[in-house]
């Protein structure tokens, strides 16, 4: 535990430097100002939480870029080091001065010691707990190899598996520390973090006195973090994507509740849902997000509104690039498995059938099946076995989810009537005030527009799920989405309609229905706890998982190979769950591998 606190404390330190510079610096940009009146203004971040987000987006890529060139291990960590000290000597006021108003605000609003709690609760679940079965298949392996390598030809030939290029694996060997002895993997557990720190804000209902839309999903959040608390000791990828997913919808629900229309919050959150894809495919329906900011600054500035826009591209391309070459490096596709991009040939590719093949298995396993020519199976064969094999919790949002369709579908024909009825009205002269009226009475609520807009993304994003790889593992959070922000929203409008002595009352109820919940999930977890408990893990942390392995030579490298099942762990390094399937391009791992019989 004491070893996660120090690895966070550093996390903490170098990301905040990176991600207020950054922040700074596109602020700056002139095109990305925002407007008062007739004045441009650099925007003034709402969210301090934004500054870390900045700093680990931005240190992931520093870790993506590097790893393309070299191991990822002590010199990528003097560079960091050296690149913050730079910007903290450039920022040192601006900086100080923002983390003294961030601990003042926190004291301010008695929750310093909430975070306290938080950081240390999710560190000591950090140190110890169940290892996910794809760490020790392949994330280890995986983050290995860029701490040791960085990148590789052809790996994916050593292992379909390490052709699953994760953006989180070059961030997980950047902060492991390996060069001290020992490859921590605690970052799963800092995204975590950052997500139990943003539902911390529930608390702020006392203080503005009513419900947004953004707590609803919070609470769901809540639920999240416990299911995954004794899971998180694992870099496995799931938890990196579905945590940032929760942030970004949180965020922008937070954006909606305090009506911002700049363009920057809203891009930028976008930018982020590119940099989630690139850690887990799963995230890309967020990237349709980007559609809201750039309709609404294409209506404010017309031709001028392409500028920011270009940049905003600009900066995807960026986060994109070290993804897209580490994929073509490791296996020769812009984006293993998918074969519909098709534009290299290099020797060491991995054969287009095998891929085929590969994301045949990924889709089965995913509707719940081990054989891989069920991937073929009509809907109605596999959609009642994934169905039936649902925790009844999912079945239960599952089932919500098809009954808020209709109610969703109901909502944009109301809207678009509205919008029709409202603009036969302006065009006689006659109803503007009307609809004044009705806006300022509901200026607690989301606007209905902004509201459909986020819903119709949860649908896509649930149907993007289910048809193509369903497992719930990473997808719960398209299952609980489109319920909980629609049921939300209609128990915003009742709240704005009752009175506020039975709010008083109604408010009490939930909020000790809300108490149970959490002492009796926090008694869960304690129960479980206690069997795994070691006191070596208050200072260290658990190591990864080690299994008997074989080994063959093959030129001048020594490759293990688990002598059961598939799994090898962290220390057999390298290894294969095939030792046939490749042969090496020169003498030495090195060189690269090539497909057997290439």
């Amino acid at each position: 535990m004491l070893a996660v606190i120090l690895n966070w404390l550093y996390v903490l330190i170098t990301t905040y430097i990176i991600g207020f510079a950054t922040l700074r610096g596109i602020s700056s940009i002139g095109c990305m100002s925002t407007a008062k009146g007739q004045k441009k203004l650099s925007y003034s971040y709402k969210y301090r939480e934004s500054i870390l987000i900045a700093g680990i987006l931005m240190v992931n890529l520093l870790a993506e870029f590097f790893s393309i060139i070299g191991r990822v291990s002590l010199a990528a960590n003097i560079l960091l080091i050296f690149i913050c000290l730079i910007l903290f000597a450039q920022y040192r006021e601006e900086i100080a001065e923002s983390l003294t108003e961030g601990i003042r605000e926190i004291k301010e609003s008695g929750s310093f010691w909430l975070y306290v709690l938080i950081f240390l609760l999710m560190a000591y679940g950090t140190s110890h707990g169940l290892m996910h079965y794809d760490t020790d298949l392949y994330h280890a392996q995986a983050i290995r190899w860029i701490e040791e390598y960085g990148m590789v030809k052809g790996l994916g030939n050593l292992h379909l598996r390490l052709g699953y290029n994760s953006a989180s694996f070059a961030l997980s060997a950047l902060y492991s520390g390996a060069f001290l002895g020992k490859s921590l993997h605690a970052m799963a557990g800092y995204f975590a973090l950052l997500l139990a720190w943003q539902c911390a804000d529930l608390k702020s209902i006392a203080r503005r006195g009513h419900i947004v839309l953004s707590d609803f999903v919070r609470v769901i959040a809540i639920y999240y973090l416990f299911t995954i608390f004794d899971e998180i000791v694992s870099p496995a990828s799931d938890y990196f994507m579905a945590t940032m997913v929760f942030y970004i919808v949180i965020h922008w629900l937070d954006l909606y509740a305090m009506h911002e229309r700049a363009f920057l919050p809203h891009a930028l959150l976008a930018i982020c849902a590119v940099w989630v894809t690139t850690i887990k495919l799963s995230a890309a329906p967020l990237v349709l997000l980007a559609i809201y900011p750039i309709v609404r600054i294409i209506k404010k500035q017309k031709k001028a509104g392409l500028k920011p826009i270009l940049l905003c591209v600009l900066f995807c391309i960026f986060i994109a690039l070290p993804y897209f070459v580490r994929n073509v490096v490791m296996t020769g596709w812009l984006v293993y498995p998918f074969t519909g991009v098709d534009l290299f040939n290099f020797a060491w590719k991995v054969p287009v059938e095998t891929a085929i093949s590969d994301a045949h298995e990924i889709a089965a396993y995913g509707r719940g099946f081990t054989d891989v020519a069920m991937y073929n199976a009509p809907f109605g064969q596999w959609f009642p076995a994934w169905f039936s094999a649902l925790s009844l919790f999912n079945k239960m949002m599952f089932v919500m989810d098809l009954v808020c369709l209709p109610v969703f579908i109901g909502c944009v024909i109301y809207y678009a009537i509205s919008k029709m009825t409202a603009a036969k009205k302006e065009k006689n002269g006659v109803g503007g005030n009307v609809q004044k009226i009705f806006m300022l009475s509901q200026r607690k609520a989301v606007a209905l527009s902004d509201f459909l807009f986020i819903e119709g993304i949860s649908y896509v994003a649930l149907i993007y799920f289910v048809f193509t790889a369903p497992l719930v593992r990473y997808g719960c959070v398209y299952l609980w989405l489109p319920v909980t922000i629609l049921a939300g929203r209609f128990v915003i409008l009742f709240d704005n309609r009752v009175n506020p002595p039975q709010k008083k009352y109604i408010y009490k109820a939930v909020i000790a229905l809300f108490a149970v919940f959490m002492f009796y999930k926090c008694g869960m977890l304690i129960k479980d706890d206690v069997p795994r408990f070691r006191a070596q893990y208050l200072l260290s942390q658990q190591d990864y998982n080690k299994y008997e392995v074989g080994q063959k030579v093959i030129g001048n490298a020594v490759i293990y190979y688990p002598l059961e099942g598939d799994r090898t762990g962290y220390d057999a390094f390298p290894s294969t769950p095939a030792p046939d399937g490749f042969v090496l391009e020169g003498n030495d791992i090195t060189d690269g591998f090539l497909p057997a019989g290439r």
